[in-house]
């Protein structure tokens, strides 16, 4: 898959969380996703401090700072691969036979442990632990489907 091809494939399965995807999916839409969150952190950079030198923020509600990140370019770019991004993680974790569990234990998990060294090292090799998982070869036919390399009919 190239990708263009991932890229409408990630957004055309928004919110599909059955199935398999390959390595090659996951990966260009994770360098789209790196380049769109670049392209969006150049345009709003400016706009940005000069919206936050203006905010005071009171102790405990971040609530100007999350309204001014949301309505910025890079609060747009993210706001709009943020879904597609766990969808795919899943289906690249159905592609190697794993259930999509995984990915709140690897992901969504540790990003609600509290800030203690042992926590941020756990947090961290989870991280690690993701990394190897979606570089891991898909296998053939499995419960969550065919194989998406397999351009059989």
């Amino acid at each position: 898959m190239n990708f263009f091809d991932s890229v409408i494939s990630a957004f055309k399965n928004y919110f599909n969380f059955s199935g398999r995807a390959s390595r090659s999916e996951f990966w260009w839409f994770f360098l789209f996703c790196i380049l769109l969150y670049l392209l969006a952190f150049s345009l709003a950079f400016e706009e940005l401090e000069q919206t936050l030198s203006g905010v005071t923020l009171q102790e405990g509600y971040p609530a100007e700072l999350i309204q001014v990140f949301i309505s910025s370019w890079i609060g747009i770019a993210f706001l709009t691969t943020f879904i597609p991004q766990i969808t795919l993680s899943v289906r690249r974790f159905h592609d190697i036979n794993k259930s999509g569990w995984w990915y709140v234990g690897l992901q969504i998990a540790p990003g609600l442990l509290p800030s203690i060294f042992i926590f941020d090292l756990i947090s961290v090799l989870a991280l690690f632990l993701f990394i190897f998982f979606m570089s891991q070869e898909g296998s053939e036919d499995n419960f969550y489907g065919r194989n998406p390399l397999n351009r059989e009919l």
